[in-house]
């Protein structure tokens, strides 16, 4: 496994600087025009969907006028903000900003550099197609050893589509994304859900694999519209990424999941052989839209480079080497 290749690196640029330069060709070159923003915004903005950001906590101060604002812990939100509707179009935009979030571990202030894309407007199945396809690209474009983990918000909806109890439906979502089946049971005996969605919530937790495997654990369930045009979305955003090579990397996992409140369609994130965390998320937040009075659907990602360079990269040599011994405790 190995990242950049160091010899690919010229003059003295940094990994960071060279991962940026990459992905920004990348993206220009599928059409994507580079988003420059500021590096603070109306806490309100945040304080309205705190639910979507992912950080324990936001850095916030006044400004002259009393407005209280805030160092940006997100960036999507900021792009939604901006975006101006027009019938039959697409607007595509990326962007390398950073971001202040705070470690839910640490507790602990971070400026991270967040480099991704978005895709808002008039979308289509092809749109998902070209964002999915991207960010697998992306992935590819940093390491040689990635996987791409890939689910759908509609299958999710769909089986869920008699469960009106919010708090229920929350706890599901949290049992889906840990693969917690006790749980699930659990929370669905106390919630009152029939066994019959049990059992189509439980086939979702033990999916994961190909496409091919998807489709044959899927095909016993009973789905509506809706989970049947997010099948064959998935179906087809698989189809795309075998044309480009790279079905090899992709897996369908429904662990993948999200709140029901902003996500509503494709959703994926990345994952490097070394790096204990996901280094690429996104999806599609048609909710988050009409939660901020936007027309139109949106999808994209974000490509945490910090994740690379914070944890080091094949052939570094660590900072800090530390050994541990445990000997037996006296009786």
């Amino acid at each position: 496994m190995g990242y950049i290749d160091k010899k690919e690196l010229t003059g003295s640029m940094t990994f960071d600087e060279f991962a940026r330069f990459k992905l920004h060709a990348l993206y220009r070159a599928n059409g994507y025009e580079r988003f420059k923003m500021d590096k603070f915004e109306e806490y309100e903005l945040y304080l309205k969907n705190r639910d979507f950001v992912e950080t324990e906590s936001i850095i916030t101060f006044s400004d002259q006028t009393g407005s209280l604002m805030a160092l940006k812990p997100d960036l999507t939100l900021s792009i939604v903000k901006s975006f101006k509707y027009e019938p039959g179009k697409v607007s595509k935009v990326f962007y390398s900003e950073n971001v202040y979030r705070s470690s839910k571990a640490s507790r602990m202030h971070r400026e991270m550099m967040q480099t991704g894309l978005e895709c808002m407007g008039d979308i289509t199945s092809a749109d998902s197609r070209e964002v999915t396809v991207l960010a697998a690209k992306s992935l590819e474009a940093l390491t040689d050893d990635f996987v791409l983990q890939i689910s759908h918000m509609g299958l999710v909806t769909d089986i869920l589509k008699d469960v009106n109890e919010g708090s229920v439906r929350r706890d599901i979502i949290r049992c889906i994304g840990e693969k917690n089946k006790h749980d699930l049971k659990d929370v669905c005996e106390t919630g009152g859900v029939d066994s019959k969605t049990l059992r189509a919530l439980e086939t979702l937790i033990n999916v994961y694999g190909s496409c091919e495997d998807a489709e044959a654990a899927l095909g016993s369930l009973e789905l509506g519209e809706e989970g049947k045009a997010a099948k064959k979305e998935l179906i087809e955003v698989f189809d795309a990424l075998k044309r480009e090579g790279l079905s090899e990397n992709a897996r369908v996992d429904f662990s993948v999941v999200n709140d029901m409140n902003y996500y509503s369609g494709i959703l994926f994130r990345g994952f490097a052989d070394g790096v204990p965390v996901s280094v690429l998320s996104g999806g599609r937040y048609d909710k988050l839209m009409s939660r901020n009075s936007r027309k139109g659907g949106a999808l994209g990602f974000a490509v945490y480079l910090d994740h690379f360079t914070r944890l080091g990269r094949k052939g570094d040599t660590p900072d800090v080497e530390v050994t541990l011994t445990v000997s037996e405790a006296k009786q």
